[in-house]
């Protein structure tokens, strides 16, 4: 899930999920690849009619992820199943099984044989419509939405579906529905060490339904519940388009971070809730 820029933050007690990877890549054009007539015009899946196939398990959605990465609508490639099982650490026979339930679910479909590799190609059903037509709900996160947020991943051992269960439960978490399914989200926990402080846990949006505003609608939500208290967010120091995001949100540079186990630097913002001007007193930490 998202910001506006399409950046997800790096926190260090609840890192932030993404539904798919933050960088688009064009299919591949193999040369085994077949043409199919009328599918032009067609470029991405349609997030929504995926998501509410309940017949689809996490290790399909996992292959999916995947096949989005070199599967296109207007012609059949060639898929490497022991490539994908490698890349995702389980065994091949876990990949052919997604790819017939994927198929049989009419999201993929299967062409002629190239060498030992089977050639796929997603079916015109799934196909996404343009994204400027998405008329997104934002309400408060409930305890039914648990498994949908879990999705997006971004749990740690200091960070699990526990607490994010009691971020929803104290009213700290946000959603934005479109046609009945999740795409985005923003949680914020108590700061232990100050009584009006806050710290943004998760903030995520669906890679297709990035640069709409929905970061900024979820934020201004979390905004005008806690008017006035301070919200800090983490963010690493090699995700330039978070920081981008935060600065234009209003956030406050305020210094740095480096634990013993981490293996780059985090920069450290904050701002006022809802405040006209925010300013937050900068500080440079450094921990380990």
């Amino acid at each position: 899930m998202e910001n506006q820029s399409g950046a997800v933050a790096n926190v260090p007690r609840a890192s932030i999920g993404r539904f798919t990877p933050d960088q688009t890549r064009m299919p591949r054009r193999h040369p085994g690849a077949i043409p199919v007539a009328g599918t032009d015009a067609m470029t991405s899946l349609n997030p929504l009619s995926i998501a509410r196939d309940r017949g689809l398990a996490l290790e399909a959605h996992r292959v999916l992820r995947c096949l989005e990465q070199d599967l296109s609508f207007d012609r059949y490639e060639p898929i490497d199943a022991g490539a994908i099982a490698r890349m995702l650490g389980i065994r091949p026979q876990a990949v052919s099984r997604a790819l017939r339930i994927l198929t049989e679910h009419g999201i993929i479909a299967r062409g002629t044989s190239f060498g030992r590799a089977g050639t796929f190609r997603f079916c015109p059903s799934v196909a996404a419509l343009p994204t400027n037509t998405v008329d997104a709900v934002l309400r408060s996160a409930l305890e039914a939405d648990i498994e949908w947020l879990a999705r997006a991943g971004g749990f740690t051992p200091s960070y699990g579906r526990e607490e994010l269960r009691k971020d929803i439960a104290a009213g700290r978490c946000w959603v934005l529905v479109a046609d009945g399914v999740i795409v985005g989200q923003l949680a914020i926990g108590k700061d232990p060490t100050s009584e009006m402080s806050y710290l943004v846990t998760r903030l995520a949006v669906d890679r297709r339904f990035r640069r709409l505003g929905f970061g900024r609608r979820l934020l201004a939500a979390m905004e005008r519940s806690f008017d006035g208290n301070l919200i800090q967010v983490y963010c690493a120091v090699s995700d330039p388009d978070y920081i981008k995001f935060l600065l234009s949100a209003g956030f406050t540079l305020s210094g740095y971070v480096r634990g013993r186990h981490d293996t780059e630097a985090r920069l450290f913002f904050g701002k006022i809730a809802a405040a006209v001007a925010s300013t937050v007193t900068s500080r440079l930490a450094q921990t380990g």
